[in-house]
């Protein structure tokens, strides 16, 4: 039986031009971070260079991961096993993804605008509130769609 490994059922094709393009950026921020720092910048402003850089690095690392979990799943069904992936798990990623933005608007709801909180800890929590009406749908999607995958691609 002609047996294929996960490696050969990876498909770099699909990551190259997300590594290409993601990947530059990530450097690009975390050059930008670099670049902020020696020039004496306000260090909040290095904080955020750094987190967008580790958050694009974030973005390639689940990428990859969903490319060699769909690679395992491919090879499996070549094996001795005939694999089908499981249907659903939209709606409950959807609500978990849901629950944790609504508990993080809460935190930061809170943490705004408490009397007893200092005024740095106010102004951070109300400048984060701000993304929440799209957080509100762009989380719930991502982790809806990824709990179908996960569901899909179980072995």
């Amino acid at each position: 039986m002609n047996m294929k490994s996960t490696s050969q059922h990876m498909n770099w094709g699909a990551l190259l031009p997300a590594y290409v393009i993601l990947g530059g950026a990530a450097l690009l921020a975390l050059g930008g971070a670099q670049e902020i720092s020696q020039n004496n910048g306000h260090p909040f402003g290095v904080a955020l260079a750094l987190l967008a850089s580790a958050a694009l690095f974030g973005v390639l690392a689940v990428l990859t991961w969903m490319n060699w979990r769909a690679a395992r799943f491919r090879a499996s069904r070549w094996g001795l096993y005939d694999q089908t992936g499981q249907k659903g798990g939209f709606l409950k990623g959807l609500l978990l993804g849901l629950l944790g933005v609504f508990v993080v608007h809460v935190v930061l709801f809170f943490a705004a605008f408490t009397p007893a909180a200092p005024e740095a800890v106010k102004a951070i929590a109300s400048i984060a509130l701000l993304p929440f009406a799209v957080l509100y749908t762009v989380v719930p999607l991502v982790t809806g769609y990824l709990t179908r995958f996960v569901r899909a691609t179980r072995i």
